[in-house]
């Protein structure tokens, strides 16, 4: 059985060493040069390659999306979409895709149940779904889709930048950051354990990081590194980083050891657990607090007890630019309810 394990190790074996650049239209050109030599399998696939939606759902059609085209100003000024409101852009990681990702779909139910949001589920499937590398180079280019398609809001709508809130996992979590390279000015980021593989080590400028959004906050939840399959990264690359449960292996999900023979939706558990924490912080406000700390040795010892003047951040939807930045750690329950305080009110009414 060819497993997932052995694609993404195959996917390293091919190193793109010569200097290069390709072009898509008003996307602008793609260098395989410094620093974006770190990047294997150049060049990333065309835009009519990958072919990137734009679904927007509101509290108008929840179920049912209207897809925008940022060449077709016809299809922003004809949907539900209203430039007033939040809007929020779900993006999806690694083979998966917009319609069919569980945790897309279930965060964007929940937002638009709860909040009067605009919604944009982001489907880049054809590209997430090439070999890992290949993928890592596509995040370029629907980067950069994105941050063409925020502008396109902007000049049609006149929705402002601020008001953009983009939400990737895994690979989405970078796109984000292309995009906010793409477009300054972005409200904010929020990356569910940013893709480790391909990223770590690398120039800010080709990984999420600080400067893509006025708030950029980070959830870590698979920070091991490859050999033992962690498919997140530990590095705080945010203004806001959270560790729950210090970032790698979560509780109740199995160790995440090297097997090629491994179940990927037992081997992914961790690095899926950074959509569950925050789809459940949706409906939470009250959850998830985190303190300041400088890592986890510390927290695990009791040395950051304390939250200090400006009180702990909530880690999730909530998380707020108005807070302190920093490096931040938390518990966790191991299943749903993951928030302490609602388990422990489900535990003491089973207990009555």
């Amino acid at each position: 059985m060819f497993s997932f394990t052995h694609l993404l190790i195959c996917s390293f074996i091919v190193l793109s060493v010569s200097s290069e650049e390709v072009c898509y239209g008003d996307l602008g050109c793609f260098s395989s040069d410094a620093p974006y030599d770190s990047f294997w399998h150049f060049p990333p696939r065309s835009p009519a390659y990958i072919g990137t939606r734009f679904l927007l759902y509101t509290q108008h059609n929840p179920t049912d999306f209207w897809e925008v085209d940022r060449t077709q100003a016809a299809s922003l000024l004809l949907s539900n979409f209203n430039p007033l409101l939040k809007t929020v852009f779900l993006i999806h990681g690694y083979t998966s895709s917009g319609t069919k990702s569980n945790w897309v779909q279930t965060a964007k139910d929940k937002l638009i149940k709860r909040r009067n949001v605009n919604v944009f589920v982001i489907d880049w499937g054809r590209g997430a779904k090439d070999i890992y590398t290949k993928s890592v180079q596509n995040t370029r280019v629907v980067g950069r889709e994105v941050g063409m398609f925020i502008q396109f809001l902007q000049k049609e709508s006149g929705a402002l930048y601020v008001m953009m809130h983009l939400v990737g996992h895994s690979l989405g979590a970078h796109i984000s950051g292309f995009a906010g390279e793409t477009t300054p000015g972005i409200g904010r980021i929020t990356g569910l354990d940013p893709a480790g593989p391909g990223f770590r080590n690398t120039d800010p400028i080709c990984r999420l990081d600080p400067s893509d959004a006025l708030l950029v906050d980070n959830i870590h939840t698979d920070g091991e590194t490859l050999l033992v399959v962690g498919f997140g990264m530990l590095d705080a690359i945010g203004h806001m980083d959270f560790y729950p449960n210090g970032g790698k292996e979560q509780p109740g999900c199995p160790p995440t050891v090297f097997d090629m023979f491994a179940n990927m939706s037992e081997v992914s558990c961790s690095h899926s657990r950074a959509t569950e924490f925050f789809i459940e912080s949706i409906e939470e406000e009250d959850c998830f607090s985190a303190f300041p700390c400088l890592n986890n040795r510390r927290f695990e010892s009791g040395k950051c007890t304390s939250c200090g003047l400006l009180g702990c951040p909530k880690m999730g939807y909530f998380a707020d630019v108005s807070q302190v930045s920093g490096t931040f750690y938390l518990r966790t329950s191991g299943k749903q309810p993951f928030c302490w305080l609602k388990d422990l009110i489900k535990q003491l009414k089973s207990a009555e």
